[in-house]
């Protein structure tokens, strides 16, 4: 896995995990995901087509599994055993279900909460979704470095990096880039995109941060 940088406000989700959970009392299980976006450069724009529209990276989970044919951003469970923290459980869920490499972690998009129970135990979930880059895409904001970044290869850096997503096998069975106008119609019921829970309010929220960051 490459290693990544990650703006100076989230350094809280860069600690080891039982510091970590030692500030999160009241949760037994954390989530995590990274929302991933495509903007064109802005050489790409011309006279006739100025509007510079960002698209979000949307995988449609298999029919199979439970919530089957609804999309949503790369994201998972934290494994206690390999992520050291919860950035590096994000980095690992990206790479793992799109095949693309966090190279920044620019910032928090949502927390969602929730309860369940599993095997006659209540699990309290928390799950931190951030707004991240990739190395296949480059770095396109700025922002103080607080790691080194790491290196791709050549080979993984393609002319279209977008067409570069590379599925999880038994978990994801098509992606698509997906406009703002797009989500707002899947939140509304219409259009090809349906989202559990607050999947679709938090890809919102991730489109005004990009409008922010591209101001």
């Amino acid at each position: 896995m490459t290693t990544f940088t990650f703006a100076p406000h989230l350094a809280p989700f860069n600690t080891d995990l039982p510091t970590f959970s030692a500030t999160k009392p009241g949760f037994t299980d954390f989530g995590v995901g990274g929302f991933i976006f495509s903007i064109p450069p802005r050489a790409e724009t011309t006279a006739i087509e100025t509007k510079r529209e960002p698209k979000v990276l949307l995988l449609q989970r298999c029919l199979s599994d439970s919530f089957g044919g609804y999309w949503e951003g790369p994201g998972g469970g934290l494994d206690p055993a390999t992520d050291r923290t919860i950035l590096d459980g994000a980095a690992r869920e990206v790479l793992e279900e799109s095949g693309l490499h966090v190279s920044r972690f620019v910032d928090l998009v949502a927390v969602d909460e929730w309860a369940r129970m599993k095997r006659d135990k209540l699990h309290v979930v928390a799950k931190f979704t951030f707004l991240v880059e990739v190395h296949e895409a480059g770095t396109r904001t700025g922002g103080d470095a607080t790691e080194g970044i790491g290196k791709v290869s050549r080979e993984t850096i393609q002319k279209r990096w977008e067409d570069g997503v590379k599925l999880a096998e038994g978990e994801h069975q098509v992606y698509a880039w997906a406009t703002e106008e797009e989500v707002r119609e899947g939140l509304e019921e219409k259009g090809p995109y349906r989202f559990v829970n607050q999947m679709g309010t938090s890809l919102l929220k991730g489109f005004e941060m990009v409008r922010a960051l591209e101001q």
